[in-house]
């Protein structure tokens, strides 16, 4: 006998959910990785950074490490969302039609959080040496 069971609406709504996160994990790893490196070299040059050798071997040694960092941290954001999707398929929440689309927005708010607070601090610590102050940088984010 063959099994011609339909897919439900929370399968397909728990598929989705999860396949967001891993999409927008899957961005925020390849963009994260261009903007930290991009923000970082920029702000390098504008505060004149003059380095040496040794200086340069380094600093491209940080970087191509920010093409593993960033990855493995919008992963760990995308597994810390994954509650979200849990919670939105408890019966109570899923019973009702606004929950699942707001903590779908959060779950994703909080995949994109990581590696933006990563770029963010990277370019407060390793783009501004010293008491070096970016002409776009806001004034409550430490220089």
């Amino acid at each position: 006998m063959i099994d011609r069971r339909l897919e439900r609406a929370g399968e397909v709504s728990w598929t989705f959910g999860c396949g967001l996160s891993v999409v927008v994990a899957l961005a925020c790893a390849i963009a994260g990785s261009y903007f930290d490196v991009t923000l970082v070299a920029r702000a390098q040059v504008h505060c004149g950074l003059d380095l040496s050798s040794g200086e340069k071997l380094s600093e491209g040694m940080w970087l191509l490490t920010r093409f593993a960092v960033i990855p493995v941290v919008a992963v760990l954001s995308a597994v810390l969302a994954l509650p979200l999707h849990l919670l939105a398929r408890l019966p109570p929440v899923a019973r009702r039609v606004w929950p699942v689309p707001v903590l779908s927005l959060l779950a994703v708010g909080i995949t994109i959080a990581g590696p933006v607070a990563m770029v963010m601090y990277d370019v407060a610590t390793e783009g501004t040496p010293g008491d070096c102050v970016l002409p776009w940088w806001p004034s409550w984010l430490p220089s």
